[in-house]
């Protein structure tokens, strides 16, 4: 029964490619075959950032705030197309974005000399709620191509969410510290003790929910943290 609704589902999805060919997201070109969501030419197009390792002192975040996260690392410089593209990750059911974001990102870490020494890669969790209601942890998904091209670990039950927070994105800069305050709880310090984490969200825009999360882990004895998002605000 399983295998017969699956070769159906996959003769549906070839049917509607054919009916509503896919175009893509950025550009409305039709894709290719191999191409999902974005073309080849639009991700190629994408400006990766000059210097994306940074120490966060070098950056305008968390300028009045204890810092427990000791450098930031942004793929590509911000832009209209790649705002819209994590709209559609998050909010329109595109995990598949969130998957190709993790594979571009894992790629240039890897070609990181600074960060050779990362013992693992963990992924800022959801609200068990949050994750019903979107369906899967774009963070997650994003990590686990990370972890996978940088053939590190990844992390799974460490830290968890144990306070439904609102987005961040609708509060202001100076009231997003407030929001996250205490809403992550260790589960498994033994798994992060004495390690070099890189921890995964999508955007990093004040650095607040970053910053909650890397100070229940420092708890646990982490010997550093290093931010990894597409972008950096």
């Amino acid at each position: 029964m399983g295998q017969r609704f699956h070769r159906l589902a996959h003769s549906f999805s070839i049917l509607v490619d054919f009916i509503f060919p896919p175009v893509c997201l950025i550009c409305g070109d039709r894709l290719a075959p191999s191409q999902r969501f974005v073309c080849d030419g639009c991700w190629n197009g994408f400006t990766p950032l000059q210097q994306p390792l940074l120490p966060i002192e070098m950056t305008n975040l968390l300028q009045e705030e204890e810092k427990y996260f000791t450098h930031s690392f942004a793929l590509y410089d911000y832009s209209a197309d790649i705002q819209h593209l994590i709209h559609m990750m998050k909010y329109k059911s595109m995990p598949g974005i969130a998957a190709r974001f993790g594979r571009e990102i894992g790629a240039a870490l890897a070609r990181c000399d600074q960060l050779r020494d990362v013992d693992a890669i963990l992924a800022i969790p959801l609200h068990p709620l949050r994750l019903r209601e979107r369906g899967y942890n774009q963070a997650e998904l994003m990590a686990r191509e990370i972890s996978r091209v940088m053939a590190r670990p990844l992390l799974a039950g460490v830290v968890r969410r144990r306070r439904y927070t609102q987005q961040q994105a609708k509060f202001a800069k100076s009231e997003r510290a407030r929001n996250v305050r205490d809403a992550f709880q260790l589960l498994g310090p033994e798994g992060v003790q004495d390690k070099n984490i890189i921890l995964v969200d999508d955007v990093l825009t004040t650095g607040s929910t970053m910053n909650a999360c890397a100070r229940t882990l420092q708890a646990g004895g982490v010997r550093t943290l290093t931010a990894v998002t597409i972008v950096r605000i």
